[in-house]
């Protein structure tokens, strides 16, 4: 008699059975609905099938196959958690640049969000899907404890003087760095009126963001001070925790007018 881990060993050994069995939550496949979704071949479907049918997880009817109730079951929750421990690999070697749970922060916030990690050859690929989510959101609230101007300014830069409204948290220094790299520009973004800055003095060594529909965390290498990972999320549960915590900053800061920028760094 098949114990549950021989059910669990079934799906776990074939990617074409986790790929048919998501196919098929997504609702009713004909057989070669499921070949385009598998990439298999019509004989590996058919086995497929047959092993679902064995065990009661869909039914028949004409050329399409349903998921059963508890087909559906097991869908739900074998591709849940597959997709679960798909983040954690992802996460398994950045975890530590990340917020700790110190910070009230937890992975199960960042089950199902867009992992973005340095890759070989591509050191800025954190940094570049942040600056992507830059372009896609009205507003942005958080704050950044980078070690020096943050990497694609210029991105942000634009979406500010365009109209994107911007409150954010830095140290003193960062914004001081940020004034002597881009003066022109940044005396643009800080006098504008759809920015507002904010100093720390003791931020905690990671990047937190607020878009309209997402939240993003970046964690820093404290050695080299690159963005090393990037995980971003519309979970309601993140957003409560990401909007709690900038919030915590927010009231511990102080506001900076332009003119004072360089005078904060510097005291």
């Amino acid at each position: 008699m098949e114990s549950t881990l021989d059910d669990i060993r079934f799906l776990a050994d074939s990617a074409n059975r986790v790929d048919a069995l998501v196919a098929l939550r997504e609702g009713p496949c004909d057989r070669d609905e499921l070949q385009a979704s598998t990439g298999a071949s019509s004989a590996t479907v058919g086995r497929i099938l047959g092993d679902f049918e064995e065990r009661g997880w869909i039914i028949r009817d004409g050329y399409e196959y349903t998921l059963t109730k508890p087909g559906a079951f097991v869908a739900k929750h074998f591709t849940n958690f597959f997709d679960r421990m798909n983040t954690e690999r992802r996460l398994r070697d950045v975890w530590g640049w990340l917020p700790s749970e110190v910070n009230g922060f937890t992975l199960e916030m960042v089950a199902e969000a867009v992992v973005t990690v340095v890759e070989p050859g591509d050191p800025y690929g954190p940094a570049n899907r942040c600056a992507q989510l830059y372009r896609e959101t009205e507003c942005l609230r958080g704050f950044d404890a980078a070690l020096t101007a943050p990497h694609h300014f210029e991105v942000l830069y634009h979406q500010i003087v365009e109209g994107m409204d911007t409150e954010i948290v830095f140290p003193p220094a960062v914004s001081a760095n940020i004034a002597s790299t881009y003066p022109e520009k940044a005396a643009e973004v800080f006098g504008s009126d759809s920015f507002t800055l904010w100093v720390h003095d003791s931020l905690p060594l990671f990047r937190l963001l607020i878009y309209d529909d997402r939240i993003g965390i970046g964690g820093y290498d404290p050695d080299s001070g690159v963005l090393q990972v990037y995980v971003d999320t519309d979970a309601p549960e993140a957003r409560e925790w990401a909007e709690s915590t900038f919030e915590e900053y927010r009231q511990e800061a102080r506001r900076v007018t332009p003119d004072r920028v360089s005078s904060e760094a510097s005291g």
